[in-house]
């Protein structure tokens, strides 16, 4: 019996007719597999890298959100003071340095000052000395100079004078009648007394009535000398004499002569005690010399420690914290 399916068509059976069912087991997949575990082509198995699969992260709890807290604050104020306590030093350092680079400077600046200022004081009183010992014997020279032109100038007026007298004998008449003209009363009569030269030249110039008339009466004397004049009266007399008339015009001349003497004696006695005063420093050993120095050295010394203890009493005990 032919069926009405087509050809081609396979008869499907139902599965439940020739299906066989059996239990499957689960492949082993602990085991490692052996490197040396090739597949049909000879090749390897690859192995698959195991992947664990990631804990589960849980939200943190509200105490370990204040732990958290707590410690971030800690954490920040512990940097924050570290770095304000670095901060602070380092700004300490700097201010004290420069403090006390200030002080120092100033206090140096200041005994500096006051080492140089008594340095100097000492250089200047040393060239002030040399000075000194450099213008006493110039102006001795200059004194004795001095002295010596003035002592040229009266005896060059003298000998102008004398030699004016000699070669110009008429100039006794002058002073003749100077003489005459000084006296209180001109109508009494008079002595004059000259130098015999003198005399002759006024008799000659006068005649015995002019004399006469004059009421003089003329006297020669050889202890004058030429040029002198002697009148004398009933109640006075004047000195005419050419050495007192002389010494009246160069009074101020030899005045000045007589102190510049006193003075270039004085100078000399003065150079002679410096003299024998620096001759008997030169003899001293110089052992003693160096002992008067070292003495003013120590005396130095002890000042300046004494200032230096002072200076430490007066400072206070209670002294402001200073950052190491």
């Amino acid at each position: 019996m032919k069926s009405n399916k087509p050809e081609g068509e396979s008869e499907v059976h139902p599965p439940e007719a020739d299906i066989e069912f059996s239990h499957w087991h689960i492949p082993d997949v602990t085991t490692a597999v052996p490197e040396d575990v090739s597949n049909l082509f000879g090749r390897k198995a690859a192995q698959k890298p195991v992947t664990e699969e990631p804990d589960s992260i849980l939200p943190p709890t509200l105490g370990q959100i204040e732990e958290i807290r707590q410690e971030a604050e800690n954490e920040g104020f512990a940097q924050g003071k570290e770095e304000g306590h670095q901060a602070g030093l380092e700004t300490g350092r700097l201010e004290g340095l420069k403090q006390g680079h200030d002080e120092g400077f100033e206090q140096g600046k200041e005994q500096g000052y006051q080492e140089g200022a008594e340095k100097a004081l000492e250089l200047i009183k040393r060239f002030e000395g040399l000075l000194e010992q450099f213008e006493k014997p110039l102006e001795l020279l200059d004194n004795e100079i001095e002295q010596e032109l003035v002592s040229l100038t009266l005896k060059l007026s003298r000998a102008v004078i004398g030699h004016e007298i000699k070669t110009h004998p008429e100039h006794i008449l002058s002073a003749l009648r100077q003489g005459v003209d000084s006296l209180p009363l001109k109508e009494q009569g008079v002595v004059i007394r000259l130098h015999p030269e003198d005399h002759e030249l006024v008799g000659s110039l006068y005649s015995a009535n002019q004399l006469e008339k004059n009421r003089w009466d003329l006297e020669s004397d050889p202890s004058l000398t030429p040029g002198d004049c002697i009148i004398l009266s009933q109640r006075s007399s004047v000195d005419m004499r050419l050495e007192s008339r002389m010494s009246t015009v160069l009074q101020e001349l030899e005045s000045h002569q007589q102190n510049l003497s006193q003075t270039v004696e004085h100078q000399k006695q003065a150079l002679d005690i410096a003299s024998e005063a620096s001759q008997v420093l030169e003899t001293l050993p110089e052992e003693e010399l160096n002992v008067e120095t070292q003495q003013e050295s120590d005396g130095e010394v002890t000042d300046e420690s004494h200032h230096v203890e002072n200076s430490k009493e007066q400072s206070p005990d209670d002294s402001p914290d200073k950052v190491d």
